[in-house]
């Protein structure tokens, strides 16, 4: 596919993916048997490597550790199947195990739920006679969702501590955990909702690539056909073997080293040409493949808006724009996109959500959502129930009940984009910096218009919001992509959704505390994350309570400008066939992601462009093997290296970021 491709020509191209199910299959007990614990030693392995070292398995999907995870248990039950092929798993539930530990993961992520262990007690732990937190924040945020123990707080933040013998302590934390675990339960209900009523559009009549989960589904589909491809071991070996070198070299210098990891080249300008900085170089070989499997046209529009993105200071220097000022208006301008392609999004399929709407009042055809992962009239009552949980929650914290409507209003918009960015695009990280619901809504209106009880929300909400890079919604429609469209698959893959959802919740609470307790999370034995999100959350408390912000006209216009180009680029995409510039790729482009990410998203580009050029789609199929390998050998050697360094106590190589 490419941008000059008619629409019939991507159509065709979604169509023949290479990682389609056939087979019959059922989910059974066994699945759960082995994919619960392992979820538990997802939790683990998280908290060590995110926490612990400095190393990242949620902040890009597919999430390696679920690949890593999935690897290994279809290299076993191959080994059970020539064996004991009445004990072996079924590709179903080989993909369910891959989303338990993929969803969990999300939900466990120190950039979710990892973030609220680390707020939990820090405004308690931190407040001084030098900061005056006791009488700034007093009556402000509610001890009901804090610990306000300081002596409990103690070992956490000191470590060498054995939480297990502290009944106490345990009991302290147990208060504001109760209400947390009912919150984050209605959040992925939530989810799990809005994306049964989206699976059918997005899934069978638009036919989205879902580029991020072409590898797990090809792992548990046909292990036997991967495994014996050449490509696949040739893409292996190259990504596998640089992998193990680069380790090798951390652990004796004379090994050659060769750098596939981020690393900043300056530009070298006068003037205007200044303000261009620095470019990230990579060549991570899982966003190479991830750039072979996304549609030509949308991975075009990532890399184009991107440099355009980086010219646009260049730009304002020439026109006369202040050095000192926040223009371009990044996260401005893309919030305002994504708003125009939200709006576009709900537009275009309000005849779909229509024919649900009457599905679910029993005046449609009855079999519509027979096969759905539930049916729509309970994902439309389970929405609306968990969206009056949110926001009484929302409420009881001290939130303004009208700004509470608005911030899981906007919330859901963006993990709808979220979304459909990984369903349309493929594209693995979606930090969304500075763009959460309180952010935007501070950064726009002020943040005189909301009062001291609402920021302080706004700082307790800052743990599901502060980046988006884990953001669970997005896995919980590749599941039901992946689970395809047998009579129960959906059914048995939502069960194991709801399964994973449930018990992360309290294996993240009950590792992150265990470690926190055991290395001190204000110790150099845990990275900065440990008190850092903390001091972010309650340090824009502190600076809005102390000095209220005034709303920027520039983030204003910004948001205006980005609405309206979007919108233009959609309204184009929508009239004209071939038209190459997709909104998503302007929203995204000044994204954390895609300044780590943009050169290999366009090494695989290209790398598709030509194949494609050369040997059309018969083509593109047997090279995805190539790719899938690349991908493959990156994740196994280097998640190999990461537990190997969980073993000994020491740092080894970390591949990503």
């Amino acid at each position: 596919m490419n941008p000059d491709q008619s629409a019939a020509a991507q159509v065709q191209e979604a169509r023949t993916a290479p990682y389609i199910i056939k087979e019959k299959a059922n989910i059974r007990l066994r699945a759960y048997i082995v994919g619960i614990p392992l979820v538990y030693l997802a939790g683990i392995w998280i908290f060590w490597g995110e926490m612990h070292l400095y190393t990242f398995c949620t902040w890009a999907a597919p999430f390696c550790n679920a690949v890593y995870i999935l690897l290994v248990v279809t290299l076993v039950n191959i080994g059970v199947r020539k064996t004991l092929p009445g004990l072996a798993l079924n590709r179903l539930e080989l993909f369910a195990i891959y989303v338990m530990v993929s969803v969990g993961s999300a939900i466990m992520s120190s950039d979710m739920q990892g973030i609220l262990v680390t707020l939990m007690g820090y405004r308690t732990y931190f407040a001084s006679d030098l900061n005056g937190w006791d009488q700034l924040f007093a009556g402000l945020v509610p001890d009901w969702l804090t610990v306000t123990d300081k002596d409990a707080l103690a070992g956490f933040y000191n470590g060498s501590v054995d939480l297990l013998r502290q009944p106490r302590t345990l009991l302290i934390w147990l208060k504001p955990i109760i209400p947390w675990t009912l919150f984050i339960w209605a959040l992925m209900a939530m989810m799990l909702c809005v994306t049964t009523i989206l699976r059918k559009a997005w899934v069978e009549r638009e036919r989205l690539t879902f580029p991020i989960v072409a590898l797990p589904v090809a792992l548990s589909e046909e292990p036997e056909r991967l495994f014996k491809n050449k490509l696949m071991w040739i893409g292996f070996l190259v990504a596998g073997g640089i992998t193990l070198l680069n380790g090798l070299n951390l652990l004796n210098p004379a090994v050659p080293w060769i750098q596939i990891k981020r690393w900043s080249l300056m530009t070298s300008g006068s003037g205007a040409m200044q303000s261009l900085g620095s470019f990230t170089i990579s060549f991570y070989f899982f966003a190479i493949a991830l750039g072979f499997l996304m549609p030509l046209d949308l991975s075009f529009s990532l890399y184009f808006f991107y440099f355009l993105y980086r010219f646009e200071p260049v730009f304002g220097q020439l026109a006369g724009v202040a050095s000192g000022s926040r223009f371009p208006y990044a996260a401005a301008q893309s919030f305002g996109a994504y708003a125009a392609i939200f709006g576009v999004a709900i537009w275009g399929l309000r005849s779909y959500l229509r024919q649900v709407w009457e599905v679910a009042m029993g005046r449609g055809n009855p079999n519509e959502d027979a096969n759905e992962p539930m049916r729509y009239r309970t994902a439309i009552i389970g929405f609306a129930l968990s969206s009056l949980v949110l926001i009484g929650f929302a409420f009881a914290a001290g939130m303004s009940a009208i700004v509470a409507v608005l911030f899981f209003a906007i919330y859901l918009a963006l993990a709808v984009m979220i979304t459909r960015i990984r369903a349309e695009f493929g594209f693995p990280v979606h930090d969304m910096h500075e763009m959460g619901p309180g952010q935007t809504m501070v950064r726009t209106l002020g943040s005189e218009i909301f009062d001291a009880r609402t920021h302080a929300v706004f700082s307790l909400f800052y743990w599901f919001n502060r980046v988006y890079r884990s953001h669970p919604m997005p896995h919980t429609l590749e599941a039901m992509r992946g689970a395809g469209t047998e009579p129960g698959a959906q059914r048995s893959m939502m069960r194991v959704m709801v399964i994973a959802s449930m018990i992360a919740v309290p294996i993240c609470f009950f590792v992150y505390l265990r470690g926190f307790y055991h290395f001190g999370a204000a110790t150099a034995k845990i990275n900065t994350w440990g008190t850092g999100y903390g001091s972010e959350a309650f340090g824009s408390l502190e600076r809005v309570l102390k000095g209220a912000e005034r709303p920027d006209v520039g983030d204003k216009l910004g948001t205006m400008f980005g609405f309206a180009f979007a919108l233009l680029l959609s309204v184009m995409r929508r009239r004209f066939a071939g038209f190459p510039f997709h909104p998503l790729g302007y929203a995204v482009a000044s994204s954390w992601g895609m300044h780590n990410l943009w050169l290999p998203i366009m090494v695989g580009s290209i790398c598709k462009g030509a194949v494609m050029k050369v040997s059309g789609l018969n083509g593109y199929r047997k090279a995805v093997m190539l790719f899938f390998g690349l991908m493959l050998g990156e994740f196994a050697v280097g998640c190999s290296w990461i537990l190997l360094g969980m073993a000994t106590g020491q740092p080894l190589y970390e591949f990503w970021p």
